[in-house]
């Protein structure tokens, strides 16, 4: 019987039909599962960016307010020394506050950057303490005649543009602070020559 000899091929570091190129190309690519675990950790990054950077643009519109606001209280102490104490009186003068006040600011003050609501009908973000009552307003009033220097003098049109429910506003002493929106109103309702709480 004839012996038939079996040779062992040394197996070959290429699988059968496979080039060298295709298995460079094969080495740089990724499955799916990779991808998947990618864009994964992209959404979770972005998960943890986002409400960062919307936080750190809110603080930003509402410290540029704050400073719109701080400039306010500065015209009006402006406009009160040309016109021998008094603050602005649109009901006789028939000029309104802002304009009043436009020799006393920069252009572009009147305007919140959180505000998408009124200045783009009105021209102005802000109110002040005009009020139809002879004891809270300030419209025609000598600058030294209430007694609370902390009165609101100066404000946000609308509350919650930075946060709930808050409210930014321009006070007589010439500070600017947030504050709760009831506190705001009710200040702007309180006699204006009553000692300070």
């Amino acid at each position: 019987m004839p012996c038939d000899l079996i040779t062992f091929a040394a197996p070959s570091a290429q699988p059968p039909g496979r080039s060298i190129a295709s298995s460079s190309t094969r080495a740089a690519a990724f499955t799916v599962v990779e991808l998947l675990i990618v864009i994964g950790l992209i959404a979770v990054i972005l998960s943890i960016l986002l409400p960062v950077m919307n936080r750190a643009r809110s603080a930003s519109r509402s410290i540029t307010c704050l400073s719109n606001l701080r400039q306010l209280t500065v015209a009006f102490h402006l406009f009160a020394e040309r016109n021998e104490g008094l603050l602005p009186d649109p009901g006789v003068t028939k000029v309104s506050w802002e304009s009043a006040l436009m020799p006393f600011v920069r252009p572009g003050l009147f305007e919140c950057p959180a505000d998408g609501e009124l200045f783009p009908s009105l021209n102005s973000s802000y109110d002040w303490r005009d009020t139809p009552y002879a004891n809270t307003t300030l419209a025609g009033k000598n600058l030294w005649g209430p007694r609370r220097s902390a009165l609101v003098l100066v404000f946000e049109s609308l509350p919650s543009w930075h946060l709930k429910n808050r409210i930014n506003a321009g006070l007589l002493d010439g500070s600017v602070r947030d504050m709760d929106y009831e506190e705001c109103l009710g200040d702007i309702d309180r006699a204006n020559n009553l000692p300070a709480k």
